[in-house]
This record gives C-alpha cells, structure tokens and sequence, in this order.
C-alpha cells in the first residue's frame, strides 16, 4: 500500500489491515514507521518529495480530499506552475500546524481522476479553481495552454461552466467570460508568445490569417507561416519556434525565407523580447512592412500598365 502512495500510510488504512492503536504504537516506536502529518506515517528511508508531501495532505485530510488548484495545475504540467504550494479540497477544516491550504467544499467524485497516484481534480475543474486565484491575464494563457495540450477541451469548458452556474464559486464568472471569447472551434495558438502576437496584431486593429500556408503560381506548397495579414502581403514569423540546432536546421530556415520573400511577400520577425518588451516597436515595423509593400505594389502595377 506504502509503495502505491509515495512511502505513506494513513491511520485509517493501517487500522483497516487489522492493526489495532498498540501495534500501530509500537511501529511508531521501534521506527517501522515515522509521522509525516497527524495520523499519516513515513516509512523510513523513502524519498521526501513534493509529491510525498502532497499525498500526505491528501492523506490526512481523508477520503474525499483531492489535490487542486495550484497543486492540481503542477500535477497537470500546466506551465509556470511547479512544486510549492501544497492545495487540496475536502470536507476536514486544517486545525494542525502544518503549512497547506484546505478548501471546501469537497469535490464531487465525477470530477477526481488521479495523477502520479494522487487523487486530483480533473483538468476542466483545475482551471475553474485556478480562476479563483490568478488574474484573468493569467488565466487566459493557462486556459490556452490546457488546450493546446488536449487536457481539455471547448466543450468540456462550457459543461463545466454550466454545471458551476449558481454555485457561487468565484472563478465561474471569469472561466466563463474567457470561454464566451472562443468560438466552439477555438484552437490555440501554437506557443505562448505566438499567442501574444496574435493578441497584438489583433488588438491594433489588424486582420490575420494564422498558420497561413504559401504556395506558388501553380499551387505548390512554399511554406506555413505563423501568421499573414489578411489580404496583404506581409508575414509574421514568431522566432521563439525557430532555435537553431544546427547549421543545416539554420540554413533550412534562410532558404525557407528566402522562397517567402521571393514569392512577393515581406517577413516580419517577432522575437520574444520586442513582443514582450518593445510592443509599440514591433507593430510599427509590422505596419512599415505593410507601407512599404503597398509601394511595391503600386509601382508594379503602374509600370504594367
């Protein structure tokens, strides 16, 4: 059983082996086991982890106790959340000293899987809790990054939203507002800062047409780039996909731009930095792209003429 759950027991578990209170007594004295919390024991030697501790909190807290919100989103690999703060929700109130949250009220059994053989509430209800405590800014990207990882799904997002409507939980509003922005077929971009790029092209008033594919007069594929603007010839490459391994992995990406420019298009490269740092930077090289194509533009077609 021990082995199952991270080197833990609990009390009750012992208790329901045919232990009576003396032999558990005993274990403790002669160091077979050792307390970890109130009523949940070690077996000496195994490994302290972030993982054994959270067990044990689930542990102790009893049979309904899942892990959720932030210590849920570690357990799902949702990025920027790693081990430390250990959350779990259950009907028992924390009356011990130890350090952890305890939310109520419990979860329903319907929305408990597991994970690294904790008990953990699945990922829809994991993004619900997280509403509750990380800013909408946040939580639009977490919501982004559990679809692009197939943890959850539009439709998943919106029973889970309906069935919280009335509850009074507090992360209902937002996942709900930030589910109403997503079309039914929404998918996510495929990183994080193409995201932010996309939200600023978007929010500066423009048109673009995402994972745009490029082919020739005669309809072969060019290239798929992260972004064109719509019915303009200006692309937006994100440069945060494109880290180099190689010579022949770098020289693959300047004849793949090359062929872009060469079927008439100008290329503009997004880097994490100017996205996330210089904004207004980016997006007035994107629209000199834009002025300086049209120019291209004019000029063909008068000399055409």
């Amino acid at each position: 059983m021990a082995r199952r759950q991270h080197g833990l027991v609990s009390r009750v578990q012992l208790l329901r082996t045919g232990l009576d209170a003396a032999a558990i007594w005993r274990r403790l004295q002669n160091g077979v086991l050792e307390e970890a919390l109130p009523t949940v024991y070690r077996v000496p030697g195994t490994p302290r982890t972030w993982l054994q501790s959270l067990m044990a909190v689930c542990l102790w807290a009893g049979g309904d106790a899942v892990a959720s919100h932030r210590a849920a989103a570690t357990l799902w690999g949702l990025d920027g959340f790693e081990e430390g703060p250990l959350e779990v929700t259950a009907g028992k109130k924390n009356q011990c000293s130890a350090r952890f949250k305890v939310h109520q009220p419990p979860v329903a059994p319907n929305l408990v899987t597991r994970k690294h053989g904790i008990p953990v509430t699945n990922a829809a209800r994991t993004l619900l809790d997280l509403a509750s405590c990380v800013n909408e800014e946040r939580m639009n990207q977490v919501l982004d990054d559990a679809l692009r990882k197939g943890l959850v799904s539009m439709e998943s997002l919106g029973r889970t939203v309906a069935q919280g409507k009335g509850s009074g939980r507090r992360g209902v509003a937002v996942l709900r507002r930030l589910v109403q922005q997503r079309d039914p077929v929404y998918q996510p971009s495929a990183s994080e800062l193409q995201a932010s790029v996309r939200r600023l092209l978007i929010g500066d008033g423009l048109e673009v047409e995402e994972d745009y594919v490029i082919t020739d007069a005669d309809g072969n594929f060019i290239a798929r780039v992260d972004f064109r603007l719509s019915g303009e010839w200006v692309v937006v490459e994100v440069e945060g996909r494109a880290n180099h391994s190689s010579k022949v992995d770098w020289e693959h990406d300047l004849t793949r731009g090359n062929r872009i420019i060469g079927e008439g298009s100008g290329v503009i490269h997004a880097t994490a930095d100017k996205v996330n740092n210089h904004p207004e930077e980016f997006l007035a090289e994107v629209h000199r792209a834009r002025a300086g194509q049209a120019r291209l533009r004019g000029r063909r077609a008068g000399s055409s003429a």
